[in-house]
């Protein structure tokens, strides 16, 4: 995740396209008349000259024109639009961000089957595979507004339910989660143990997963990560999000001897681990600075942080 000086914590799956349509319907040709849209878009004040300005105008006003009483009874057109919606985000202040997408929930909760095709249409553009902006802390307030309405059949909401809840406690910022997890030796450790006073790396992954193996390779050949484990200034706990079977004691067995290596079968439920694998950094509170699937980004940030400390060491 990329997090943003009072920007959304977000990041593109199609960047460059993304930023095109953002900016081309921020900044709208002169005739202004939003052909093709479902409904009439907003159109910002020329007084407004900075991209913040007017993405905030955007999303302030979007839904305005839109009738939702009937706008749920053509689902493509509509998620189209939602999908333009999504678009302005990333550059929006975060505050102007969650209070527009409170303001839809609002407009849309007393009707639960069109809440429901809203939270499917927020899973496909800020959660799931297909999404255009992954953004956690925008996608959250739909999934706990369709997992909380008493009158949406609970086989509907339980994924929702589910989401919410690997979200609500692994947000950039908030607390990581404590738990337990099983060494391959067969002793019982917890996070909050082993992971105070230093930065914690904390790796999610399964040796069945190659994209998993990939980057657990290259972490531990990783010469600057290793010369900060080393000055105590980064942990790294490798966990495996399931039962400690036999197999896996025998695999663990060819993991970095400097890292601490768990396993933890329920820890995907207080976890969000829809990707795998999937890499926590924590500060020396266990406060979540980052959750990445960049293994090439945490690399980077290892060298100049290791960099920075053997200057200061001459």
């Amino acid at each position: 995740m990329i997090m943003l000086k009072n920007r959304i914590s977000s990041y593109t799956r199609r960047g460059a396209a993304i930023a095109v349509a953002a900016v081309s319907l921020a900044f709208p040709a002169v005739s202004q008349n939003n052909d093709g849209h479902y409904f009439q878009y907003p159109v910002p004040p020329e007084s407004l000259e900075t991209l913040t300005d007017r993405t905030n105008f955007l999303m302030e006003h979007f839904w305005e024109r839109c009738n939702m009483k009937s706008a749920f009874s053509s689902l493509p057109k509509m998620s189209e639009a939602f999908n333009d919606y999504v678009q302005f985000m990333p550059y929006a202040d975060a505050a102007v961000v969650h209070a527009s997408i409170d303001n839809l929930i609002k407009q849309v909760q007393k009707n639960p089957r069109n809440l429901l095709a809203l939270g499917e249409m927020a899973e496909g553009a800020l959660y799931g595979d297909t999404a255009l902006v992954v953004c956690d802390e925008c996608y959250l307030p739909f999934a706990k507004a369709v997992a909380e309405h008493k009158k949406i059949p609970a086989a509907d909401k339980a994924r929702f339910a589910y989401q919410a809840a690997s979200l609500a406690g692994s947000q950039i910022g908030m607390e990581a989660p404590d738990f337990t997890f099983t060494t391959p030796e067969g002793e019982t450790k917890t996070l909050a143990e082993v992971s105070r006073g230093a930065y914690v790396v904390l790796f999610f992954n399964d040796p069945e997963c190659g994209d998993c193996e990939l980057a657990r390779v290259r972490l531990t050949a990783d010469m600057n990560l290793n010369d900060l484990i080393d000055a105590g200034q980064i942990r790294v706990v490798s966990i495996l999000p399931g039962e400690p079977t036999d197999e896996w004691k025998e695999r663990a067995k060819s993991y970095s001897t400097k890292w601490i290596v768990g396993a933890s079968p329920n820890v995907d439920e207080i976890y969000d681990m829809r990707v795998s694998p999937v890499i926590y950094y924590l500060d020396n509170k266990r406060k979540i600075l980052s959750k990445s699937l960049d293994t090439d980004g945490l690399k980077e940030g290892f060298r100049v942080v290791n960099e920075k400390l053997k200057a200061r060491g001459k």
